[in-house]
């Protein structure tokens, strides 16, 4: 920034804030220094980080990497620095993680859900299901797109005695226009989304 480009006549201090520079004085935009150690001019601390971040490649649409925050668990952020959808890097578990908005997740990973009543599900869930208490109903996701995913879990080993029925929510259960009931003990399945004619597969049993 250079104070020629504005009108400052009569003004012997250009203070922006906390930031100040003398007339006539350049103000350069990005740290000369790759390493984060120091500011490119003493009247005006600048980001720093900018430079040595485009210098290094990291940037680079084709060679560069992405190097995203990181650390152990304990450095996860916590209140106002907390976001949905938030992505780091875990280095106890050696992999990546997101943050959907209630719990620290491995990226991909399928959000818990525990129920022993009804309950609808979403895509990416696996609910653990508890009939010991009497039989309900999980209803399956109302605008599912091919690929879409669900598991289920018998994990009391009730189905057999109280069954757990899926509501198909619109669309077909392997093809059929029907809901389904599952009454075999320790019942654990996963069920993808194909179209609106196949509906919902059962890939794994």
């Amino acid at each position: 920034m250079d104070a020629s480009a504005f009108n400052l006549s009569g003004l012997t201090e250009l203070k922006l804030g906390a930031i100040g520079g003398q007339i006539g004085e350049s103000i350069s935009e990005f740290s000369s220094d790759e390493t984060m150690g120091g500011d490119s001019n003493a009247a005006c601390p600048t980001e720093k980080a900018v430079r040595g971040f485009l210098t290094r490649a990291r940037m680079d649409a084709t060679s560069g990497i992405i190097v995203p925050p990181r650390g152990p668990q304990s450095n996860r952020p916590t209140g106002a620095d907390l976001y949905s959808g938030g992505l780091r890097y875990d280095t106890d578990a050696n992999g990546f993680e997101f943050y959907n908005g209630s719990a620290w997740l491995p990226l991909g990973a399928y959000a818990n859900v525990d129920a022993t009543s009804a309950v609808t599900l979403a895509n990416r869930q696996q609910l653990f299901a508890d009939t010991s208490g009497g039989a309900f109903t999980v209803t399956l996701p109302a605008a599912p797109v091919k690929g879409d995913s669900i598991r289920i879990f018998d994990v009391k080993k009730n189905f057999d005695s109280n069954a757990l029925t899926i509501d198909r929510n619109g669309n077909p259960i392997m093809g059929d226009a029907a809901n389904m009931t599952v009454n075999t003990e320790g019942a654990a399945f996963e069920m993808v989304f194909y179209d609106g004619t196949e509906g919902w597969r059962i890939i794994t049993i």
